[in-house]
This record gives C-alpha cells, structure tokens and sequence, in this order.
C-alpha cells in the first residue's frame, strides 16, 4: 500500500508496518513506523525507526537504537508528532475514515 510518502513496509507475513516519517539524515535513510495488523485496518501501539541501506537495487533496514537513536530522533520526530498525537488522522491515511 503507498499514499505519497506513507508506505505500508512488510518484513515477514505478519509483520507490518507504517512508515510515517522518512528523512535522509547524514546521508542515510532514517523511516520512523508503526506497527499495523495484518489486515491494514487498526494500529498496534508500537513504534520503531530504521536506517535504510542499499545492496545493488535491494534495499535493507536495520533497527535504530541507542546514541544514534536519540541524535536522528529531534530531526525525525516532528514529521510524525502530529499522527502520532492524532490516531484518527492515521486511519485516514488508511482509507478507515
């Protein structure tokens, strides 16, 4: 699923997540998720921020923690901060609205 910038990201069968914030800090690609149910239709309250790399065209995460967590977290954060405030303007992004 995409709507401009808003991506559904599937890791694995059951494991889904919404990317609501995406910025190239540093050179390199910080996207900030939550965690959507199988279906697409609710948000689960869980939130993580990967970095992206590139190996030829495949494009793999790796999860954010620790010093570089709390450095790209100011930057990213104020991009999310308003969905993240606001449940019912996610599910819109949906289409649940």
């Amino acid at each position: 699923m995409e709507s401009g910038l808003y991506t559904v990201v599937q890791f694995n069968d059951d494991d889904k997540w919404f990317v609501i914030a995406e910025k190239v800090i540093d050179g390199s690609k910080y996207s900030f998720m939550i965690r959507v149910n199988q279906n697409e239709d609710d948000f689960i309250d869980e939130y993580q921020v990967v970095k992206s790399y590139f190996d030829g065209d495949d494009e793999y995460m790796d999860v954010v923690n620790g010093d570089e967590l709390k450095k790209i977290m100011p930057i990213l954060v104020p991009d999310a901060k308003e969905l993240i405030e606001h449940p019912d303007k996610l599910k819109k992004l949906l289409g649940l609205n």
